[in-house]
């Protein structure tokens, strides 16, 4: 991967031609300026490095929306960079903050705001409002710099400036060309150490993706494969242990549990019959022969000894008749032979309470078997007898309770550079280099020496993490310029840039 050192020294025509109209336009008149861009055109990065390479002016706030943030949060973050001890209402319209705590002065300002199209359109009336009120100020100069996505602010900007005969200026951010896509390239995989084939395929890969920044940052990423590799070399011992566990957990069932089958299977050895041949007359024969009575039937028994047959053995098709229609409907009660059954209580509240915890109610019935079921010997009961409801299942309920307790209740993990949250918002650092782990971070402070004056934070871009490095708690813009100068030549060769704290606490919270 790639530090912004690197890419920090990586000069284009186009985003040069960019940012020298914006210095030009910004220089001797107010104006409200919209930068537009695509998707991944680089907005972030050419708004941070304009504040800090290209703007001269003395007053200077930086603004990074949040969906989150309300009116407020804005006005609150801009003002704060603005005058050292600032006393407003942010409730009330920026225009009326300035106007009570500059108004008597010189007034020479830059506001840059990046991802501007999250704005409300209520404070881009005031951003508007405040650039039309300096230009009727001689002693004031105020240019307000919008980056955001192409055509989510034309609606807006075109209702605020609607009738007051001028507009606010629109400067687009055009895709790389093709040198400049493999300038970007070479730039950006120096320190790779990469060989003659694998650059070869990098350039052919870059031609076809997207000519803008964000996908070629993303191209052939090798810390980001590395972690993938990684994450699936662990992954195969984690899949072997958890088949393992699953083979021995269903021999462990297959020992232990009792097998169903088992009685069934002597049942039915014990009754198996002995093959006997049979001596039958077939049924034209019987057809051609005198009908006979039916005591002269023999009958077959087949006792369970043995098996006796007489002689001249008959068939009898009987059965085979369909049964004869009863004239005389049925009658309930008439003649009930048959038996009831009756469950014991306690079978049912076993085979409940089993089936609740996940069993099959084997063991309830194995439990009740050699209890002897009454109630259906005497006519007389209609009822069987009360029985108190199994408690089998209460233990293992019961001692699951605390175990659920015991979990813990949250993630108390600190996060990382949160000690920079206790430095007041109103100072300023020194951003040495962003990066995209926190090993490359950790090595920048090694190679470097700069440990006991580096601290690094975690903070969110486009939903992924950067890894920020950070020196300094100064009072002012100027004075953090000033202690540049003492920084390692290494260091300064990446051009560091003054960052407040109030920007740093907003990106240290958008890790929670």
């Amino acid at each position: 991967m790639v530090s912004d050192l690197t890419l920090k020294s990586l000069d284009l025509d186009s985003q040069i031609q960019l940012l020298s109209r914006l210095q030009f336009l910004t220089r001797f008149s107010s104006n409200l300026i919209q930068v537009s861009g695509r998707e991944g055109a680089g907005k972030t990065w050419l708004a941070q490095y304009y504040l800090e390479t290209w703007a001269k002016d003395n007053k200077q706030a930086l603004l990074l929306c949040h969906p989150s943030q309300s009116d407020a949060q804005h006005r609150t973050f801009i003002l704060n960079q603005l005058v050292p001890s600032p006393l407003f209402n942010e409730q009330d319209p920026l225009l009326q903050s300035i106007e009570r705590m500059l108004g008597d002065d010189k007034l020479q300002l830059l506001l840059v705001i990046d991802d501007a199209h999250l704005l409300s359109p209520t404070l881009i009336a005031e951003l508007w409002a405040l650039v039309v009120k300096a230009q009727s100020v001689p002693h004031w100069q105020v240019n307000v710099l919008l980056f955001s996505q192409t055509g989510r602010l034309n609606k807006y900007l075109s209702q605020v400036s609607h009738g007051q005969g001028q507009t606010p200026l629109e400067l687009e951010i055009g895709d790389f060309s093709e040198a400049e896509v493999q300038m970007f390239v070479e730039v950006m995989f120096t320190s790779s150490g990469l060989d003659a084939t694998a650059r070869r395929q990098l350039r052919e890969q870059a031609m076809l993706v997207e000519p803008r920044p964000g996908a070629l940052v993303r191209l052939n990423d090798k810390e980001d494969q590395g972690m993938v590799k990684t994450a699936n070399r662990t992954l195969s011992p984690a899949l072997l242990v958890t088949l393992l566990a699953v083979v021995v957990g269903a021999a462990a069932v297959w020992l232990f549990l009792p097998d169903s089958s088992s009685p069934s299977t002597s049942v039915v050895a014990t009754s198996e019959p002995t093959d006997v041949p049979l001596e039958l007359t077939p049924l034209r024969d019987v057809a051609n022969a005198e009908p006979l009575p039916s005591s002269d039937l023999t009958s077959i028994t087949v006792p369970s000894s043995g098996i006796t047959q007489e002689p001249e053995a008959r068939f009898d098709d009987s059965p085979l008749l369909p049964p004869e229609v009863k004239v005389d409907g049925l009658t309930v009660g008439r003649r009930d032979e048959g038996k009831r059954v009756v469950v014991p209580a306690e079978l049912v509240d076993g085979l409940i309470a089993e089936q609740a915890l996940g069993g099959s109610g084997e063991r309830a019935i194995q439990t009740l078997s050699t209890e002897p079921v009454n109630g259906a010997s005497n006519p007389s009961s209609e009822r069987p007898a009360p029985v108190a409801p199994s408690t089998t299942a209460t233990p293992s309920v019961t001692e699951s309770t605390p175990r659920q307790s015991t979990q813990p209740s949250g993630n108390n993990e600190k996060v990382l550079g949160s000690e920079l949250k206790q430095v007041p918002a109103r100072q300023y650092a020194l951003q040495l280099a962003a990066l995209r782990s926190l090993s490359a971070a950790h090595n920048f402070v090694a190679d470097h020496a700069i440990r006991d004056i580096a601290t690094i934070y975690e903070t969110r871009r486009s939903n992924e993490p950067w890894f920020i490095v950070v020196t300094g708690k100064f009072n002012t813009v100027a004075s953090a310029r000033r202690a540049e100068q003492s920084l390692p030549n290494s260091v300064k060769a990446g051009q560091p840039w003054v960052k407040s704290y109030s920007q740093i606490h907003r990106e240290i919270d958008r890790v929670k």
